[in-house]
């Protein structure tokens, strides 16, 4: 009696274990899908960064906040291009910096006017 109660633990343990690894594969997939393309559909879109607590920003190489950060800016006007959505559902929009010729992502929640209109 004693050997099928342990083999009932053991069953009840192997699919919490299994819907565990389940659940952490998206945070392995974000690694995987920084460095999205985009293309300039937004011609004249802008806005600024509206972060929470001082108002910055912080600009990432993709569309999840696991990817790296290429650093922070606060009160810069932000020229938009497109956005996508990731595999969470917040949308994310290509920037580039006024005065600058590189590209970064920002989660729209962050931005002054909820980032571009058009998508990539």
């Amino acid at each position: 009696m004693r050997a099928s109660r342990r083999y009932l633990k053991a069953a009840a343990v192997i699919p919490l274990l299994a819907s565990t690894m389940v659940v952490l594969t998206p945070g392995v997939a974000e690694a995987a899908t920084c460095g999205q393309s985009w293309t300039d559909k937004d011609k004249t879109g802008y806005g600024y960064p509206a972060g929470p607590g001082d108002g910055s920003v912080v600009l990432h190489t993709g569309i999840y906040g696991d990817c790296p950060s290429l650093g922070t800016e606060r009160g810069i006007k932000l020229w938009y291009h497109c956005y996508r959505v990731n595999s969470y559902g917040h949308t994310w929009t290509s920037v580039r910096m006024d005065g600058y010729n590189w590209s970064a992502w920002v989660y729209d929640a962050y931005l002054s006017n909820g980032g571009s209109v058009y998508p990539c």
